[in-house]
């Protein structure tokens, strides 16, 4: 089997020195258009045994034909080298913002690395000792990105398997079958990534309504912000359980608009009006047993109107009508608050006068 596998996150990639780049959260790095050089200067990956064999690096890459991208590999047993007589850190050196990145690639070739252009994929069968140091350099004026760059210690799945004879490291047979083991690699990291790619909170955006319709509820592209709903997929089988309820209701009404609402059943007010009265609330709630209001607050807009009905048609109890009420923010007061002479509760409202107006002492505005 391959030997141990690193991947530079973003927190490696805040560890070293970077330029020229924006870390994003999922530690890719994008080109600052602006910028002519780009490059990522990498603290040492570790395998902690001297003189270790280093396999394969690879990473994805996009960006513009005018571009070029050098990349710069190197082993040592040493973590620190002599200047001017002084020892120095490489991890120091290498992150140093003063230190010039022409002085840190003259590095890299008097320690006799590897340095290679336009690849993506590449074999450090060449390499041997305990840190691993790395480089990246991206020049020339566009849009680029970087991401997932992975480095095996070893990189070989099946040479183990074959008579000691064959396994000349770095020749003509080796480099044969890590074609082979590079494949196999590939396969193995995309179904070790299988559980993140199905997973709600980690997966990426796009693939959140494929999951929604799989459990049966339609979305639509772009139709709801994505934290509402990542939450309205993770919560979709106990949403489908209490489907035609008005429980579901009102938690669907908050997944989307982030508040409580108020669901109102019109066969149940019956029970609470005055039939002299019920004349005036059926302007608002209905006049059958199957209309449903649902009271949100001031804040809604239409699209969220939209998405809200959209989604509560695939979830209200069959034949029901659903309004839904804006209702403003109110003061109230107890039985036991009172009013005194030339009290007075108004709403807010604007005005303006227009010029040349006059008040007089008699005129107030409130």
């Amino acid at each position: 089997m391959a030997g141990s596998s690193y991947s530079v996150n973003k927190s490696r990639i805040q560890q070293g020195y970077y330029s020229g780049f924006e870390p994003e959260e999922d530690g890719s790095l994008t080109v600052v258009r602006d910028e002519p050089v780009h490059y990522l200067c990498l603290r040492a990956i570790d395998s902690a045994v001297l003189d270790s064999t280093w396999g394969r690096l690879s990473f994805e890459a996009s960006f513009s034909e005018n571009m070029v991208c050098y990349l710069y590999v190197a082993a040592l047993n040493e973590d620190s080298f002599y200047r001017n007589g002084q020892p120095v850190a490489i991890d120091s050196f290498l992150c140093d913002s003063r230190e010039e990145i022409i002085i840190k690639k003259e590095f890299f070739r008097q320690v006799e690395g590897l340095r290679f252009v336009n690849q993506k994929d590449v074999l450090l069968y060449g390499l041997r000792g305990r840190y691993l140091y790395l480089i990246l350099e991206l020049t020339g004026l566009g849009e680029g990105r970087i991401s997932n760059i992975r480095v095996d210690l070893q990189g070989d799945n099946f040479m183990n398997t074959f008579p000691e004879i064959y396994r000349e490291r770095g020749g003509f047979f080796h480099r044969y079958m890590s074609v082979f083991s590079s494949i196999y690699n590939d396969f193995q990291n995309d179904i070790e990534a299988l559980p993140g790619i199905l997973d709600p909170d980690t997966c990426q955006a796009d693939l959140l309504p494929i999951y929604g319709r799989w459990l049966g509820i339609r979305v639509g592209d772009k139709f709801l912000e994505e934290d509402a709903l990542r939450t309205l997929v993770k919560e979709a089988y106990r949403l489908n359980r209490m489907k035609g309820t008005r429980a579901v209701l009102e938690r669907i009404a908050e997944i989307v608009l982030g508040e409580k609402v108020m669901v109102l059943e019109r066969n149940v007010l019956e029970d609470y009006i005055e039939k002299e009265q019920m004349a005036e609330f059926e302007k608002l709630y209905g006049n059958s047993a199957y209309d449903v209001t649902i009271l949100v607050g001031e804040s809604i807009t239409e699209v969220q109107k939209s998405q809200l009905l959209f989604l509560l048609d695939q979830f209200k109890p069959v034949r029901s009508r659903l309004h839904i009420i804006r209702r403003k923010k109110a003061g109230t007061l107890d039985s036991y608050s009172y009013l005194d002479m030339d009290a007075r509760i108004s709403g807010q409202q604007e005005g303006s006068l227009d010029a040349g107006q006059e008040l007089d002492g008699y005129i107030r505005i409130n």
